[in-house]
């Protein structure tokens, strides 16, 4: 694991996603294979910053989670290796967020305060239910951590603003749109995502339960329980990546409230991932952003949220063990060998179970020649790291 761990950390240091390497601009979203990629056009009409390196692109947007969840991963490296440079790189990037990158808002007007914008490219506000989810987790979790950067950075106070704004428009976009197919912030139009899917839902989830830990608001409890309950009215309605946030939200809430209803509902939930393992352990991409099959492991939404998920629900439940054990080894085995400075150490987007290789198709935001910093590379490395420290990502 810590080998995985260390050629990952090199990828991040000599892919071209921070450059410099030492990380004072940020962390770019993604390197994109352009070499044979039948959504690249559309990337780069989508995302209007990139640099071509012939075969591949490094889609250069600087997003606020990408950077969070790659300073969060230098952290952990820290403590792995004991070796301070992994500090001050995880200090740098936190830097660019805070000082340089213009994506925090510190006003009351305008925009929901205390947000950050998804991208430094973007020339509108555009807040995500998921995005902000985990700018509020990993801030108030690198705040309890490391007392010197929250000193420095004031990251509880932005949190917690954050969090009531994220609290206040989830209660608002839950109740006016709950018996309509696509729940969407249509009153205020100020926060963007399809709430009434765990991969939003459930990170808000994540969130609030983090921000009640640290301020026991009522407002906070409502959300969490009232969407457990929607959640048990049909589980077996969503997809399997949708099963695996699920696991993720209610382990947060049990872990944060004590309220041994959300592990039920977590083990409900952990049961549907482990209906859909197969026997090597894949959890077959279903979701519709990207190529789905059962022979295909998707890294963008499924088999690295089912990884951390399993992580998660095994520390309260020894049944999980096989199988997060299971989906572990198979991370690490598929991780990516090549000696090109793009790929080598990577997990890539998706890999194809049939031809022992990555690839299974394209589209824009998921698939194959995708290789995000954040969601994919920084969370499965986080689970390694933490697997070594022998904790999960809420102890």
């Amino acid at each position: 694991m810590k080998t995985a761990l260390q050629k990952n950390l090199n990828w991040f240091e000599k892919s071209g996603v921070m450059i410099p390497e030492n990380g004072i601009w940020g962390v770019a979203e993604r390197v994109a294979v352009a070499k044979n990629n039948e959504a690249i056009e559309k990337m780069y009409a989508s995302f209007v910053a990139w640099t071509p390196h012939g075969d591949y692109s490094i889609i250069e947007q600087r997003r606020a989670d990408c950077n969070f969840q790659t300073a969060y991963l230098y952290l952990l490296a820290y403590e792995v290796f004991a070796d301070k440079k992994y500090y001050t790189v995880a200090v740098n990037i936190l830097d660019f967020l805070y000082y340089r990158s213009g994506l925090l808002w510190r006003n009351e007007k305008e925009y929901p305060r205390a947000s950050w914008n998804w991208s430094h490219i973007k020339r509108s506000s555009d807040v995500y239910f998921d995005d902000e989810s985990w700018c509020v987790f990993l801030q108030l979790e690198i705040a309890k951590r490391y007392p010197e950067l929250d000193q420095k950075y004031s990251m509880k106070h932005w949190a917690m603003l954050l969090a009531d704004e994220l609290c206040a428009a989830s209660l608002r976009v839950m109740h006016s749109e709950r018996e309509k197919d696509d729940w969407a912030d249509l009153e205020k139009k100020e926060w963007l995502g399809r709430l009434q899917l765990p991969h939003w839902g459930s990170l808000v989830v994540m969130a609030l339960a983090r921000a009640w830990n640290e301020e026991n608001k009522q407002d906070y409890l409502d959300f969490i329980s009232e969407y457990d309950a929607y959640l048990n009215e049909k589980p077996e309605k969503f997809n399997v990546s949708e099963f695996s946030y699920a696991v993720i939200g209610n382990c947060a809430a049990y872990r944060y409230t004590g309220d041994e209803k959300y592990l039920a509902s977590a083990r409900i939930f952990g049961d549907l991932v482990l209906g859909k393992m197969r026997e090597n352990g894949n959890i077959p991409a279903e979701h519709y952003e990207a190529p789905c099959g059962e022979h295909l492991v998707d890294t963008i939404y499924t088999a690295n949220w089912a990884l951390l998920g399993l992580q998660l629900l095994s520390s309260a439940d020894a049944k999980y063990a096989a199988a997060y054990e299971k989906l572990r080894n198979l991370i690490i085995e598929i991780q990516d060998p090549s000696s090109e400075p793009q790929f080598s150490g990577c997990w890539r987007g998706m890999y194809d179970m049939e031809q022992r290789s990555w690839g299974g198709g394209d589209r824009f935001e998921g698939g194959a020649g995708s290789i995000y910093t954040g969601w994919t590379n920084a969370p499965i490395s986080w689970a390694l790291a933490m697997d070594v420290l022998k904790r999960n990502l809420f102890t």
